[in-house]
Formats: structure tokens, C-alpha cells, sequence
């Protein structure tokens, strides 16, 4: 039904030829793109409306890629994200130009708080999914590349909902020579929160604010500068938990209490500074200095106490059965992260007669100092765990006080040009090559990449694009620490080659153009360093390496119903295997067995996902949007030491986010006869969101618990599911200037 409505509602607007790329990123003068390319090649350009009327939980910008073909996320909480089977941290973004590094410590989707991207200050959103060019870094899976606005007059906006509050504001001189934008953004997630299934005080305090600054003394130069501070705080004192899981035959019921309580923060400082020269008409050379630093802590001491309940239901009655697990479990953590990147840049373009060449040069350190003091005590089913008769001992106890220095040097040199092609067929080709060399591990990474887009018409109307190449992601520090927290300094980094082959068109339909995108495509992994996932911590082990594979089928339908609002409709396949070099495990007869290819562990058959927007009926000033994400159960492991492949399925991933908006003004017009309000406002929408609207109970990991022998049953582990938000409602209220 959705689909249909899709296709028969649709409006998509002319494209203007000179958005087919980027032609222009060297420009030092204002340029204003009146049409726009949703894909050129293996990069996509999202359009930066739907940003603003987006509904989600998070409240993030990383809520605009979850939706898109091959991305993939089961936590609405968080704002990480995975790309065809890649990690967390196989990701690179940049906000004009810098790099953006993510947290370490984060454990959970409720002490991530606010990501770095402000949605209010976006101008241009690029996103590939693989088979990105040869400028950008050394990650194996995605590139974001985002850039925020450079205003030309005075204006802003704000919103305030359940959830926090945001503003920005932009400004400019008369003669454009100086402007810039700067955004403030708060987030109180304790209304959220408050819904899962432990109970307790949520105290949750997420603040930032950003600044984009231009300086153009004269026409041949300009500066820039990028400059940002956040401070998210997540206290939370607990109570109680009561989950209540399992099956028709065997309902389950977890009682726990808590004492204690967790005192998380994260302070972030970021500036950048960019030198553009204009050396002549066709040159243009940028120098770009940044500098960011991030403080971590993680701090807690919880002690929890539970019954795990075999139950027995029916329509009269429900009542405890058998006691199946009881104990207690005493979590300790001083936790202290510090770390510094430093970066020096230079890259280049001359723009000659048929395309662009491209290079750069980029020196980078990084440092990070770690501080490490964690345990925990068991007492389960009756025993100590691990069981010692002759010492006191604990299920696990950490202790580290590392610190690692790290330089590393990359270049590119990228061509794109076009090439004229009988019967106004055209080809743009752009090979390149990077070089990345890491001191640590003594490594000089050669990565050749080659981009191809064929029109066969000549036109953007359909395009057949094509890429190949290498991918080396050098080792941070996250890699180079294993469970036990020891750091391996010299580990060699993680490889990946993508091949990839697809088509997009625009076509028309009952008299109604859209555009219908399908991509293929095939990773080659191998060196990859093996990690455990827990919601969304990611515990690597530099003890093992691993190679693998990672293939599927991408599609997206688009169109706009309304607009410069984009509506979609996404669908992928894909499949992600591994094999652990020499790992091996022994039977209970006593066979030694080779595990093989197993699933990674953002392995996912079928990914679906709806994006709709749309005004109701003919009422212009009542607007509807609708978010749907599918998801099969991912794997979740089993936790025995060593041991990767023993896994079982998650439950699917099901969420439908909806809004429902009143637009009060927009662009100027009022639709509404107050005389008081002020004429300068140029839209005032007033929004109410249904978040998880059927109220589905999905979930994000696992809390294992041991069991005693009951009902013939011998002693085993049961995994507890953790549960993510359940149905809510949001109000927010918009206002532009």
C-alpha cells in the first residue's frame, strides 16, 4: 500500500545539469545550485529538508542515513550505524573537511547524547556506501561528508520539544565578506528513558555548540573556521528492573534491585582552521589545521540483586512457579580516557577542460591515555563465580594504565574527467591513489581506486556506475586493546576490497517521474581484527585476525510528494562472514572442530525501510511524515571465552515513527488571522510525533544470568533481553526567521 502511494502520488522536480558535480568546490564567490543530483556515481547527495521534519527517538542527523539502502541500525537510542556489514568504527565523517572522531567508552544508546553533526547548520550532504574516491580517508566501509552553511543574510531558527532544545542563528555583513553560522543544541532524555525497564532516576544532561565562521578579505582568499564544544553528562541512580520475556511454554520473569549508582561524561573541544588561495582561474590550494581533544570517564559501582522466575499464565491467572536463578552481582569502574588528535593539511584542484585533478597531503598524530580500574563479583545460584574454595575471587578484574603516540602520513592524487563517446554517450572516469603510512606498525598502505559512471544517452536520465579498489584502516586505539586491556602497539591494519556495479534512473510513470536506484555489490576483508558487540560497545581482541566476506543488493525508489521533501522507499540484501584464523574448539567426544565461516556481527539478510512525507489531502498546511525500519534479527553472542562463532538470531528490528505537523507559517504566508505575531517569521510548525507507534519490544542486547538446576533442567546461562523504548509520544514546536 505504501509502495503504491509511492509511485502514484509522486512529484520529482527538473535537475539542473550543473549539480551533476561538484565543478564548483574551489569557487571563493557565492553559488547558488538550483537543481540537485540524488547520485552521481557511487555518491549520494542527500537533499537536507527532510533533516527538519525527520521523526526519530534519537533526535540525531544520523536518523536521515539509518534509512538509506545498505545502512543498518537496530537502536534507536544511538546514533551509530552500520554499512554492509561494517562496524561502528569503519566509518569515516567530515564536517567541512575534518575528520570526526566517535566516543570509547560508550556502552549504551542512552549515554550517547548528542552526536557531532547539527542538523541545523547543514548545507551538503554526501554519502557513499562503498567504492568512495581516492580523497577520502583510510576507513573500510562508508564516507559522510557534510558541510555546513555559509549564509549570505541574517536569519536562524529554533524548536523546543519533550526531548530538549535547539537554535541556530545565521548572519552576515552587507558586503558578504564576513558571516558564519553558530548552533546551540540541549537534550534531556529522561522523558525517554523513563519507559525502559530499569528503573530509577535518570538525570541525562547533553549540551553543544557549534560555529562555522568565513572571512573573505579579498576575492582571490578565503578563511574559514570550524569550532565546537560539547559537554553530555548521564547520571543515573537505580532502582528496580522487572523484565518479563519468553515463550508461550516457558514465560519467564527477571526481578532485579539495585544500590549504587553511574556518573558518565564526555567533553569534546574541536577547531579547524581552512586557508583557501585561489593561484589562478583554473587552481585552487587549501591549508587546513585542526586540533581536537576529548575527556572521558566512566564511573559506577552498582550492586544488583535478582530472581529469575520460571511463571505460569493463562487468561485467570499468573503466578511465580520455580525459582530458576537467584544472586546478586557487584560492578565496579574507574574509568578515565584522553585523547588528542592533531592534524596538518594541504590539498589542491585545477579544474582543466575535461574535469578536475585532485591532491593532497595530510600529517596527522593522535595521542590517547587510558586509565582502566574494572571488576566485578558474582554470587550466583549459590556460588562464587568463577568457584575458588581457597581465595576470594572475582568474575573479572582489570587493571591498565596505558598511554600511545602515533604519527601518521597519507596522500592522493585523484583524476576525474569525462570522456565524449559516439551518439552522445558519455563516460567519467576517476582513478586515483592514496598512501598512507602508520609509524607504529612500520606499514606504507597503497590503496589504487577506480570510479566509472556511463551515460548512455547523454543525459543524467540513467547512469550505469562501476568501482573497484583498496581499503586500509590503520589500527586506532581501540583496536590495539584486547578484552584483558593489554595494548598492542605494533598491530598491522585491518584490509578491504570493494567491487561494486549499479544503475539509476528516472522514469516516468501514469505521468509521474522518479527515480529508481539498484547497486550490487562485494567486499574482500581480510587482517580484520575480530570484536564482540554489546549494544553499542565494540570489545576487540588483537589476539586473533580473521578474513571474510561481505556481498548484497542494495535498491531505493524515490520521489517527493512535497516539495524539496524527498520521500523513499529502500530494500537490501546482504550477507557478512568471517573466518578466525586457527581457531579451533574441542567436542564433548573429545573431535576437534573448525568452526569455518560464521556470521559477522552486523550480519542481516533483509533490510527494508519507508520514508514518507506528505501533506494530508489538500490541506496544504497539514503535513504527515513516516518513518518504517525492518530489520532480521541480527546475531547475538554467546558469551564463552575465545569464541565468535557461537551465536544465535536477535528477534527482527520493527519501529514505525510517526508525525503529524501544523504548519502555522510557512515561507511568510500566515495560515492564521492573529495579527500579532511577528511578520519577520517566516514559518512557526507545530509537530506531534507518535515514536514506536505499535509499540513494539525490541531489543538491543543481552543481560546473561546463571541458573540453578530446576524441573530436571541441569544449571545453565539464560540470556535476560534488554528492551529499547516502548510507544511515546513528542511535541515540538519550530520556528524559522
Amino acid at each position: 500500500m505504501l509502495i503504491l502511494l509511492l509511485l502514484c502520488s509522486t512529484k520529482l522536480y527538473a535537475e539542473d545539469e550543473s549539480a551533476e558535480e561538484d565543478e564548483l568546490e574551489g569557487e571563493l564567490t557565492e553559488v547558488v545550485v538550483i537543481g540537485r543530483e540524488p547520485r552521481s556515481g557511487v555518491v549520494e547527495r542527500i537533499g537536507v529538508q527532510p533533516l527538519s521534519r525527520l521523526s526519530g527517538a534519537s533526535g540525531s542527523f544520523e536518523n536521515i542515513l539509518k534509512i538509506l539502502p545498505g545502512v543498518q541500525s537496530t537502536n534507536e537510542l544511538s546514533s551509530q550505524y552500520s554499512v554492509r556489514g561494517g562496524s561502528y568504527d569503519e566509518n569515516l565523517v567530515y564536517v567541512n573537511g575534518v575528520e570526526i572522531h566517535r566516543p570509547m567508552l560508550t556502552r549504551t544508546g542512552q549515554q550517547e547524547g548528542l552526536s557531532f553533526i547539527n542538523p541545523n547548520l547543514v548545507s551538503t550532504v554526501d554519502f557513499s556506501t562503498g567504492g568512495f574516491g581516492a580523497e577520502f580517508g583510510d576507513k573500510m566501509s562508508s564516507v559522510l561528508n557534510v558541510s555546513y552553511r555559509r549564509p549570505t543574510s541574517a536569519g536562524g531558527s529554533a524548536e523546543v520539544n519533550l526531548l530538549g532544545a535547539s537554535a541556530a542563528c545565521d548572519f552576515a555583513l552587507p558586503n558578504k565578506k564576513f558571516g558564519g553560522v553558530v548552533g546551540m543544541r540541549y537534550k534531556q532524555a529522561s522523558y525517554l528513558l523513563g519507559t525502559l525497564d530499569v528503573k530509577g532516576e535518570y538525570d541525562p544532561s547533553f549540551f553543544d555548540i557549534q560555529t562555522a565562521l568565513y572571512f573573505e578579505p579579498v576575492r582571490a582568499l578565503n578563511v574559514s573556521l570550524l569550532g565546537s564544544y560539547a559537554h553530555n553528562s548521564y547520571n543515573f541512580l537505580p532502582t528496580n528492573r522487572e523484565t518479563t520475556f519468553g515463550t508461550m511454554d516457558n514465560p519467564m520473569n527477571f526481578t532485579m534491585y539495585y544500590e549504587g549508582s553511574e556518573n558518565d561524561l564526555t567533553q569534546n573541544l574541536l577547531g579547524a582552521l581552512t586557508v583557501r588561495y585561489r593561484a589562478s582561474d583554473n587552481v585552487v590550494l587549501g591549508l587546513t589545521g585542526s586540533a581536537a581533544s576529548m575527556l572521558e570517564q566512566e564511573r559506577y559501582d552498582i550492586l544488583g540483586e535478582y530472581w529469575l522466575k520460571q511463571t505460569i499464565a493463562n487468561a485467570e491467572v499468573s503466578r511465580d512457579a520455580t525459582d530458576v536463578g537467584v544472586g546478586a552481582s557487584l560492578d565496579h569502574a574507574r574509568t578515565y580516557t584522553a585523547t588528542g588528535v592533531y592534524v596538518a593539511e594541504h590539498t589542491g584542484s585545477w579544474y582543466h577542460d575535461n574535469g578536475t585533478l585532485k591532491w593532497g597531503l595530510k600529517m596527522q598524530r593522535h595521542h590517547v591515555s587510558d586509565e582502566v580500574n574494572q571488576w566485578q563479583r558474582i554470587d550466583s545460584a549459590g556460588y562464587m563465580m568463577p568457584r575458588r574454595d581457597d581465595k576470594l575471587s572475582m568474575a573479572y578484574s582489570v587493571y591498565a594504565d596505558t598511554a600511545m603516540s602515533a604519527m601518521q602520513y597519507s596522500g592522493f592524487l585523484q583524476e576525474s574527467y569525462v570522456l565524449s563517446m559516439g551518439g552522445g554517450h558519455r563516460l567519467r572516469i576517476t582513478p586515483g591513489l592514496r598512501l598512507t603510512y602508520a609509524n607504529l606498525s612500520r606499514e606504507l598502505l597503497v590503496s589504487p581506486r577506480l570510479q566509472a559512471v556511463f551515460y548512455p544517452d547523454g543525459e543524467k536520465d540513467w547512469q550505469i556506475f562501476a568501482s573497484a579498489g583498496a581499503y586500509h584502516q590503520p589500527a586506532f586505539f581501540k583496536e590495539m586493546k584486547n578484552p584483558q586491556m593489554q595494548l598492542n602497539t605494533a598491530i598491522t591494519a585491518q584490509h578491504s576490497w570493494h567491487f561494486t556495479l549499479g544503475t539509476s534512473a528516472t522514469f516516468t510513470r501514469y505521468d509521474i517521474p522518479f527515480r529508481l536506484t539498484a547497486e550490487t555489490y562485494y567486499k574482500r576483508l581480510s587482517d580484520i581484527v575480530p570484536y564482540k558487540q554489546d549494544n553499542v560497545a565494540l570489545l576487540y581482541d588483537w589476539a586473533h585476525r580473521a578474513d571474510g566476506f561481505a556481498w548484497g543488493v542494495d535498491a531505493k525508489l524515490s520521489a517527493e510528494l512535497i516539495k524539496g521533501a524527498e520521500s523513499w522507499v529502500s530494500l537490501s540484501f546482504m550477507r557478512a562472514r568471517q573466518n578466525v584464523r586457527d581457531d579451533s574448539y574441542e567436542s564433548s567426544s573429545g573431535e576437534v572442530i573448525y568452526p569455518g565461516h560464521f556470521p559477522m556481527p552486523n550480519d542481516q539478510l533483509i533490510n527494508l525501510s519507508i520514508m514518507l512525507q506528505d501533506q494530508i489531502l489538500s490541506y496544504s498546511h497539514w503535513r504527515a511524515s513516516l518513518v518504517l525500519n525492518y530489520g532480521t534479527g541480527l546475531p547475538a553472542l554467546v558469551p564463552v571465552a575465545d569464541r565468535y562463532d557461537r551465536t544465535f538470531r536477535m528477534p527482527s528490528y520493527q519501529r514505525v515513527d510517526m508525525g503529524l505537523s501544523y504548519v502555522l507559517f510557512d515561507n511568510g504566508t500566515k495560515k492564521t488571522e492573529k495579527k500579532n505575531l511577528d511578520s519577520r517569521l517566516k514559518s512557526c510548525i507545530l509537530t506531534v510525533e507518535a515514536l514506536n507507534l505499535f509499540n513494539v519490544r525490541n531489543v538491543s542486547s543481552y543481560l546473561w544470568v546463571k541458573t540453578v538446576q530446576y524441573a530436571g533442567q541441569q544449571s545453565a546461562m539464560v540470556a535476560v533481553p534488554n528492551y529499547l523504548t516502548p510507544f511515546r509520544i513528542n511535541v515540538k514546536l519550530g520556528i524559522t526567521f
